[in-house]
């Protein structure tokens, strides 16, 4: 199998299962607990988090860890539930089925997925108390401004909250230069296990998840070390991978513009993540090319992982262009596993697919 959709979720490193596996004494313990399995677990558990905060340049005091970037996002929105906030129309749907949509303000967007500061200051009043907004977009790799938006929303009192899980690895994070209060990661996008995320939280925030006193009091539950282990090995290995994905994708590009395709890049090619390529192909559905590229073993996407397995309109391509392009639209990601001649094969089998070229 040929697989493209590593901004869903990254294949497994297998040198990093194979060591918790080798070492699986030093993971069993309780974090918390004080005999020997447990200091095993802590000592894991707090070099991973410094890892993991050296990464984004953060103190390794404001790393909370999470079970996914969704539970981050969800925490910081409902510290904020009563309050007027922003945030824009192509965001996860984990910031998007959470808003209280009655107090929220709307970010447009434009051709190429940008929304922009200066509509940002249009939309801002005196009382909106956070700002939600997005690094880099999930289904198009338009890579936001969010940097600029962080200095203007340092001069005013209001909190800024970033979705970093699709620039993790693939762009330099430094929490610093974003000017953010928070900003939500995930493991399992750059080659850890599922299920474990991270908060960055550089001011004081109510739990979302009660109970025991895990992580300062500030989220409950049992720590998961193998998700906190898999997570903080990966992020060194996905920066070295920087170039050979950038490779890939322009490899593909170079193909598509070789082909006799009918096809349009959905977003800009000059300001976008190099894992993510979404596409338009005006005279093939994309569920029939999912399927189609699924049936000679090469997996791809229509568009955001998070629904639940359905093929429906991406919210982000008609927020960009309309819903007659969104079911015409498909996302090729790229990641470690991948090569030139897995795109020679994925063109050979895209060849045979009938109106691809324009023709019935």
């Amino acid at each position: 199998m040929i697989y493209f959709d590593y901004a869903a979720t990254s294949i497994k490193r297998n040198e990093i299962l194979e060591y918790i596996l080798k070492n699986k004494e030093n993971f069993d313990g309780n974090p918390d607990s004080l005999h020997t399995y447990g200091r095993k677990a802590k000592k894991i558990l707090e070099d991973s988090r410094r890892k993991i905060a050296k990464s984004i340049k953060a103190d390794s005091n404001d790393i909370i860890f999470t079970s996914s970037a969704s539970e981050s996002n969800n925490t910081i929105l409902s510290n904020f539930k009563d309050d007027l906030i922003i945030t824009s129309k192509i965001e996860h749907d984990s910031i998007l089925n959470a808003v209280n949509k009655d107090k929220t303000i709307y970010l447009d967007v434009d051709k190429d997925g940008f929304f922009t500061l200066d509509d940002l200051k249009e939309k801002m009043t005196s009382d909106v108390k956070l700002v939600s907004l997005m690094f880099v977009n999930n289904e198009v790799g338009s890579i936001e401004p969010v940097k600029e938006i962080g200095k203007y929303l340092k001069e005013r009192d209001v909190f800024f909250h970033i979705d970093c899980v699709q620039a993790y690895g693939h762009i330099d994070i430094d929490v610093n230069e974003l000017a953010c209060n928070s900003l939500s990661l995930s493991g399992h996008k750059i080659g850890g296990i599922n299920s474990f995320g991270i908060l960055y939280a550089n001011k004081s925030i109510k739990p979302l998840i009660r109970g025991g006193e895990q992580e300062k009091n500030r989220r409950a539950g049992t720590s998961f070390v193998m998700g906190a282990y898999s997570m903080a090995e990966s992020i060194e290995k996905t920066i070295k991978e920087r170039g050979k994905i950038k490779e890939l994708k322009t490899y593909f590009v170079e193909k598509l513009k070789e082909s006799n395709f009918i096809f349009e890049i959905n977003g800009s090619l000059d300001n976008s993540s190099n894992h993510i390529l979404n596409l338009y192909f005006p005279y093939v559905k994309n569920e029939f090319l999912l399927t189609f590229l699924d049936m000679h073993g090469v997996c791809i996407s229509v568009g955001s992982a998070c629904r639940a397995g359905s093929i429906e309109a991406s919210n982000v391509i008609k927020a960009m262009y309309n819903e007659d392009r969104a079911m015409h639209s498909v996302r090729f990601s790229f990641g470690f596993t991948n090569t030139k001649e897995d795109i020679d094969y994925t063109f050979e089998i895209l060849k045979k697919v009938r109106g691809i070229d324009g023709e019935n």
